[in-house]
């Protein structure tokens, strides 16, 4: 694993950083990491963030739930880019207020993706550390974080911040026979 040169950090999206989300797509990365390789997908959501910049921008920021929620029962997501100067992928923190409990339907806490051309690298770690930090001050007390059973590299970086496996079994949020590995982590 190489260094990075420029140490990631989370931001948030905007209209004045959505050049690089764009490049990511023309270059064929998915923000969903279950559509990697979907070249429809892409070409789609590349479609949709080129007739309308601002309304992409706003489901990023909003789908599929806001940063506030409208009470504390509400879902939130906190939506935010990979940057080490440039876009360098996504990750989201998923989790309703007053429980702190994982969103109905959500695949864990949390979701990140590097782009192909920053991996490994340790921006995913970087990332989902900041994540942790980020719950920590949310109040959450425990993430708990889904990968594919077979996705090693994804793994390694969950038991780098302190990943426990729970159990391992399907998610509803994807196809049945793909087996999901739930991590707990202490924050």
């Amino acid at each position: 694993m190489t260094t990075p040169t420029n140490i990631p950090v989370l931001v948030t999206p905007t209209l004045e950083r959505l050049g690089g989300y764009e490049d990511a797509l023309e270059r064929g990365w998915s923000p969903d990491p279950r559509r990697m390789g979907d070249a429809a997908y892409v070409a789609a959501e590349l479609a949709a963030l080129r007739r309308n910049r601002a309304g992409y921008l706003d489901r990023v920021l909003n789908h599929p739930a806001p940063a506030q929620g409208a009470s504390p029962s509400a879902p939130v997501n906190h939506a935010l880019w990979i940057s080490d100067g440039a876009f360098a992928g996504k990750a989201d923190l998923r989790y309703v207020p007053a429980s702190g409990a994982v969103p109905d339907g959500m695949p864990g806490h949390v979701g990140y993706s590097v782009v192909p051309w920053k991996q490994g690298r340790g921006y995913a770690t970087a990332a989902l550390r900041a994540l942790v930090e980020l719950a920590g001050s949310k109040g959450l007390k425990e993430l708990q974080i889904l990968c594919n059973v077979e996705n090693a590299v994804s793994r390694a970086v969950i038991e780098k911040v302190g990943g426990e496996v729970d159990f391992i079994g399907p998610h509803r949020s994807d196809r049945l026979e793909q087996m999901k590995v739930y991590y707990r982590v202490r924050v």
